[in-house]
């Protein structure tokens, strides 16, 4: 009896991607394959791709070329590249990287595994039939996944598509319209996640806070975050990427209210300068974006607010720029991520005037996170000798310097914190993964921070 075949997959870009590759994972792992880690101890591999920005592309390409090696020395029989990249470029990536025997554009991945065997047994010739652009996959076609989460988190994409034209994002050019998955998706979705021991959920979409707009023209958010709050064995509901202007009163109230949903907001807002919001097309104003952050503030105890900005859009003056600094020494948000712009084709602003040089955007880049890092250092300090739920998320693969714990600790995160993209929480003890502990925080390391467990949390968390 023939061993089975082994494929390895590398993942790259945002939750949203992840989400796609645990679904590819799972088609394969369905039809028979083994998953290996490593593409060095494959017989196939396949490189999910993000094609957002000039960074990530580089990133993208880099990464098939790794892998491309492998394919050329005779130790892998198959190289398959999907995602947004290959949406969106694969004609003229065919012609950059003949290493690659297909380019996959967004679809739900249920093909793949008989592609990789056909690849494996020698009869993938290429052909530009591979190239499946505008492919749109549906956006309820999420259940058959394998989670490549630790067993604490997991994200729910809750939506597929964008409705907004922002003058600097390609991104409804490359996964097209909003669509939303039914509540009763969504909830069945989440069933299967608690059962296999999820603790949280993750929502995302490109727009969270258009959930059900093309489902009968009404933001149905609030309505599936009750929904979900329902499962047996979730205890905390977290909800990243919405749009400003979007926030009604209903989803304050489930931040506000709901105890499963937990205090924190992934709200980009990208600039506060007027002239900056007409020119991104964003389709809201300084004064809206403040009085909504201000509302959150004012009506949810203990909120905390992450947002992404923007530097060096085409005609960023430094008076804008100083603006935006300004707003968020004001605001001192709690968590932030910001990028330079990057020029990509096809969008709104690709033609504008008034380009900044890519130095200039990096260094007003650098100066919003050393504002941001101040706020974070200075929020954590405050938070030494509180008692704070914490989520593990398992054991620490490194050790912070300067933290003074050894080996075989473990990992988690406050409510105020996203996994992999915000602050830490260390523990010297080895607890399990999906252990939601009552921590006492002992010290702060400037972006994370070091705790004991003081007993367990049990249900949903109270608030940080």
């Amino acid at each position: 009896m023939s061993e089975p075949l082994k494929v390895s997959l590398i993942s790259l870009g945002c939750p949203k991607n992840l989400v796609d590759s645990e679904v590819l994972l799972g088609h394969a792992a369905e039809d028979g394959f083994r998953i290996a880690r490593d593409p060095e101890d494959a017989d196939l591999a396949v490189v999910n791709t993000c094609g957002f920005i000039e960074a990530a592309r580089e990133e993208s390409v880099r990464t098939i070329r790794e892998v491309g090696e492998l394919k050329k020395s005779g130790r892998l029989k198959g190289l398959v590249v999907v995602g947004c990249m290959s949406e969106r470029f694969g004609e003229a990536l065919r012609e950059e990287l003949p290493e690659v025997d297909a380019f996959l554009g967004l679809s739900d991945y249920s093909g793949v595994p008989a592609l990789l065997r056909r690849l494996a047994e020698g009869r993938g010739e290429r052909s530009a039939a591979d190239v499946k652009g505008g492919n749109l996959k549906d956006a309820s076609s999420d259940r058959t996944r394998l989670i490549l989460t630790p067993r604490s988190y997991a994200y729910l994409r809750i939506g597929e598509g964008c409705d907004h034209a922002c003058s600097f994002c390609a991104i409804p050019s490359i996964r097209g319209r909003q669509r939303s998955k039914p509540i009763e998706v969504c909830v069945a979705e989440a069933e299967g996640l608690a059962s296999g021991g999820v603790r949280e959920l993750v929502l995302v979409a490109e727009d969270s806070t258009a959930y059900g707009m093309d489902r009968g023209r009404k933001r149905t958010l609030p309505r599936l975050l009750e929904a979900l709050s329902e499962v047996e064995g979730i205890e905390w509901i977290r909800v990243l990427y919405a749009y400003p202007h979007t926030v009604d009163r209903a989803l304050i109230e489930q931040l506000r209210d709901n105890p499963k949903v937990v205090p924190y907001l992934d709200i980009p807002i990208q600039h506060i300068s007027a002239s900056m919001l007409r020119a991104m097309k964003r389709g809201v104003s300084s004064e809206q974006v403040r009085r909504i952050l201000d509302r959150l503030r004012t009506e949810v105890e203990s909120i905390a607010i992450r947002t992404t900005l923007l530097t060096g859009f085409p005609g960023e003056s430094e008076e804008d720029f100083e603006e935006l600094c300004a707003f968020v020494r004001e605001f001192r948000f709690e968590r932030l991520g910001v990028f330079p712009y990057s020029l990509e084709e096809g969008t709104g602003s690709f033609e504008l005037p008034g380009r900044v040089p890519e130095d200039v955007a990096a260094e007003r880049c650098e100066r919003i996170l050393e504002l941001s890092r101040a706020n974070i250092e200075a929020r954590n300090a405050e938070l030494v000798g509180r008692r704070l739920p914490v989520l593990v998320d398992g054991r620490a693969e490194s050790i912070p310097e300067g933290s003074g714990l050894g080996e075989g600790g473990s990992v988690g995160r406050t409510e105020a914190d996203a996994p992999e993209i915000d602050c830490l929480v260390y523990f010297e003890d080895p607890i399990p993964s999906g252990t939601l502990v009552e921590a006492e925080i002992t010290s702060s390391l400037g972006f994370d921070l070091v705790a004991r467990p003081v007993g367990f949390a049990g249900g949903a968390g109270g608030r940080s």
